[in-house]
């Protein structure tokens, strides 16, 4: 069978804000900070908190060290076809040599195993991946090939280069579908040369399949002649079924090669084949201690492996058997003083066998605290009026272990309820206003709601449709940044385009209320909570030991926010937590949850793992308790359903809506006919207006454009 083809948020009280712009690195404490955001953590009504991210001092290498990363020889090869058949590979090509999982796992062969060949001619980059898999599971849902059974292959102009882009294809192996599926994401900064083009092609037998892949030179404008060095990575998943995807990568474990262009290999255009990976390592942090993690395959056991910097012996230990493989762990001595190391290299017998480029947090010194005012801003019959108020120096820790980012801090607390005030950030900073939540509902209150944002050209314009509506505040209900709990600098990203944005017309900063997401945390479900560093790092006044909290606005609204099986399972503590929540707020006239994985999924399978829990610990109690309104997220649509109770139209049940769109590219609905839980599924970009007054609320949806994609009210009898 062949088949060919061409082709961060924390949650506080709102008040007038004004603030300087961070300091970056060898600037003065008067520059605006311009990832600087409100949330809170506590009250509402009467709080704020303020916070920000600086960049630490760098400090002067050692003599010697370098930043050096060394490459794989990739052979030109002559005669590929572009068919499926491995047979024109015979003794050719580079062998990509050792992959394994993301914690070094070697799967038995019949599960999961791979292998790989690289090479090139005056055509591009040439590929064959063979994958050895007994269970054949692909997505439905091209946008989604990388959820199940496919290969991911990453190019760029070099390691570390913006200049690059992804394929995906997924062979066609269960006959769920008509052959093989494709998908690609262009990052290119340089779009001179058109779309991307390449050629690709599977062939599928009874043991797996295999992908051939021709990524041309013209996408990225480069001219072969031996010699040059590229940037490649590629990733093969596997689904066995249900919802979780086990992965094999070729480099580090940090599968995120979408998200930093340095997570991949350096490829030599060569006229011989060098030799392949034979290992790969990764620093992680225990404490105050630092240590360099190694993987490699089950024959290195009982080798001895050292980590060097700067030919300079840090560490040694021994590799042993793990995980189908094998690992050394090998604790680093620190630089010294008013210094570091460069890359870090594991040596076996003498044979660099794999490298970690130098982390930052390794290398910084903190910044300074910062000193924040606080003034009353009283409204005058033609302008505001400035009141002097209170000053607090910002509290300073690490944004994470690895980030080379600190996070600035300040509360304030003691407000008043419905306040104006002023923020500034150092002695001479821009001041910019902000407001607190009302104590009560006197007049409507409105909010956005929406989650799945991310950093690309369509957020800023949906935050600004939000911005003009004046929100009290922004409800993300997960996945804001898609950091993944592995890349701070989309954190920084995400706050700058929040920064720039979340501003309503009267100059107020529009704090931001969060959920967590599956975007949020390395390994998306069921992991521990330094699966979250940066998430945490924001927002852990929110939630200090638990991922899950209610955020109470006076007497007229509460906000559940929930973890959808990320940090913590829907089942057990959580769900006792939920009803005790819940039964001390069913008078509230306002209830809402928010959470990430929906419950009444209007893209992905009515029986997901996630969706079913959701259903079976949680919509009891929202049927119970009289929760209002839940909003979902995580599927790439927007959605509104019927009112339910127990998944059934009930004209007073919950209403389910979101399905989270505020960024990312949108998903294809199911039908609703066959889901018959659901009113209205569309397959947009959207952020939603909530308006609530004594009535009860009103729900609109707009897309990036401003257009209204959906409207509905909810009045009291």
């Amino acid at each position: 069978m062949k088949a060919k083809h061409s082709l961060l948020l924390s949650v506080c009280v709102f008040s007038v804000l004004c603030v300087s712009s961070l300091p970056a690195v060898g600037q003065g404490a008067d520059a605006d900070p311009d990832t600087l955001f409100l949330t809170w953590f506590g009250d509402p009504t009467t709080s704020i908190v303020a916070q920000w991210l600086e960049e630490g001092e760098l400090l002067v290498p050692i003599k010697g060290a370098s930043d050096d990363i060394p490459a794989f020889d990739a052979p030109r090869v002559e005669g590929v076809t572009i068919d499926g058949e491995a047979d024109d590979w015979e003794g050719r090509g580079l062998d990509a040599g050792f992959l394994a999982g993301s914690d070094g796992e070697v799967y038995e062969a019949g599960d999961l195993s791979v292998k790989a060949k690289l090479g090139w001619d005056e055509r591009g980059l040439l590929v064959m991946v063979r994958v050895r898999d007994d269970v054949a599971d692909e997505s439905d849902d091209p946008q989604s090939l990388w959820s199940a059974d496919s290969v991911e292959f990453f190019v760029s102009t070099g390691v570390g280069s913006g200049q690059r882009y992804q394929v995906l294809v997924s062979p066609g192996a269960d006959n769920k579908r008509d052959g093989v599926q494709q998908w690609f994401y262009d990052y290119r900064r340089d779009r001179s040369g058109g779309e991307p083009k390449f050629e690709y092609a599977c062939a599928v037998d009874e043991g797996g399949y295999r992908v051939e892949l021709l990524l041309p030179w013209a996408n990225l404008g480069i001219d072969p002649k031996g010699g040059e060095t590229i940037g490649f990575q590629f990733y093969v998943n596997d689904r066995d079924g249900g919802d979780d995807t086990k992965k094999t990568v070729w480099w580090q474990p940090e599968n995120d090669a979408n998200e930093r262009p340095e997570s991949m290999y350096a490829v030599r255009l060569s006229d011989q084949a060098g030799g392949g990976a034979v290992a790969r390592a990764k620093v992680v942090r225990d404490g105050d201690k630092a240590e360099l993690v190694v993987w490699a395959g089950a024959g290195l056991a009982g080798q001895s492996v050292k980590a060097t910097s700067a030919r300079q012996v840090i560490g040694e230990a021994v590799l042993r058997e793990h995980n189908g493989g094998s690992s050394a762990r090998i604790e680093l001595e620190a630089a010294p003083q008013g210094s570091r190391w460069g890359t870090i290299h594991a040596e076996i017998d003498g044979e660099k066998v794999a490298y970690v480029r130098p982390m930052k947090w390794m290398t910084v010194r903190r910044p300074e605290p910062v000193r924040v005012t606080r003034d009353w801003w009283v409204m005058g019959a033609t302008k505001g009026l400035l009141m002097t108020g209170v000053s607090e120096t910002s509290t300073v820790k690490p944004f994470g272990d690895y980030s080379g980012l600190f996070v600035h801090r300040v509360e304030f607390r003691g407000l008043e309820p419905g306040g104006e005030y002023v923020l500034r950030v150092g002695a001479m900073g821009e001041a910019h206003r902000f407001r607190t939540a009302p104590g009560t509902l006197d007049k409507p209150v409105v909010f956005a709601d929406g989650g799945d944002l991310g950093t690309s050209e369509y957020v800023g314009a949906l935050h600004r449709q939000a911005a003009g509506w004046r929100p009290l505040f922004g409800l993300i209900g997960g996945d804001a940044a898609y950091g993944n709990g592995r890349t701070p600098g989309r954190w920084v990203d995400f706050l700058r385009i929040w920064r720039e944005n979340m501003v309503d017309p009267d100059g107020r900063l529009i704090p931001m209320l969060p959920a967590i997401g599956n975007h949020e945390v390395d390994g998306s479900f069921e992991q521990p909570r330094e699966k979250a560093p940066y998430f945490l790092a924001l927002f852990d006044g929110l939630y200090p030991e638990k991922s899950y909290a209610a955020v109470d606005f006076g007497d007229y609204l509460s906000l559940v926010l929930l973890d959808s099986g990320h940090l913590n399972i829907h089942g057990g503590e959580q769900a006792r937590w939920l009803e005790e929540t819940l039964a001390a707020r069913v008078d509230r006239p306002h209830l809402f949850t928010a959470y990430h994985i929906p419950a009444y999924p209007s893209h992905r399978k009515f029986q997901g793992k996630r969706s079913t829990q959701a259903r079976l610990h949680w919509v009891p109690l929202f049927d119970r308790y009289g929760v209002d309104v839940s909003f979902e997220h995580h599927d790439h649509t927007y959605k509104r359903t019927y009112r339910l109770t127990g998944g059934e139209r009930d004209a007073q049940g919950v209403l389910y809506m979101g399905d989270g769109c505020w960024g990312m590219a949108p998903r294809t609905v199911v039908s609703l006919e066959e889901n018959p839980y659901l009113r209205k599924a569309i397959s947009s970009r959207h952020v939603i207006r909530v308006t609530l007054d004594g009535e009860g609320r009103e729900f609109m949806a707009v897309d990036d454009r401003g257009r209204v994609i959906d409207r509905y009210e909810m009045r009291r009898e």
